[in-house]
């Protein structure tokens, strides 16, 4: 039995709205607890100190790789943003075997991504 399914969803950004406008600005936009002070790149919406409320700050935009993989929708790697006291998940858009250094960049389509791009070589 064959059967199509189209589902069309327009999902809101809610709390997470000032995080998904910075990635489409090519904008590391992390979210600092009132409580403790940690800064969260993804943004949590409960601090693991337990608290709820944050404010919203840009990072630099830069990051380093700790690890990373190449799979069949091309690489990605686990990264530290600067300033953030997190690490999450990034795709890696012309990185080299041994770059280990990028920057946030714009996405190129309408969704939210976090694409990093290697630094520039300072000889």
């Amino acid at each position: 039995m064959k059967h199509t399914l189209t589902l069309d969803y327009d999902l809101a950004a809610g709390w997470l709205r000032p995080f998904v406008e910075g990635l489409a600005e090519g904008v590391a936009r992390a979210r600092r607890c009132d409580g403790c002070g940690r800064v969260s790149f993804v943004p949590l919406r409960v601090c693991d100190c337990g608290k709820a409320h944050g404010s919203w700050i840009d990072l630099p935009g830069t990051a380093t790789v700790s690890r990373r993989t190449t799979g069949a929708d091309g690489d990605f790697g686990l990264v530290t943003f600067a300033g953030a006291d997190t690490k999450t998940v990034a795709r890696l858009d012309g990185f080299g075997p041994g770059d280990r250094q990028g920057a946030i960049v714009r996405p190129p389509s309408a969704l939210p991504a976090i694409i990093l791009r290697p630094e520039p070589k300072v000889a």
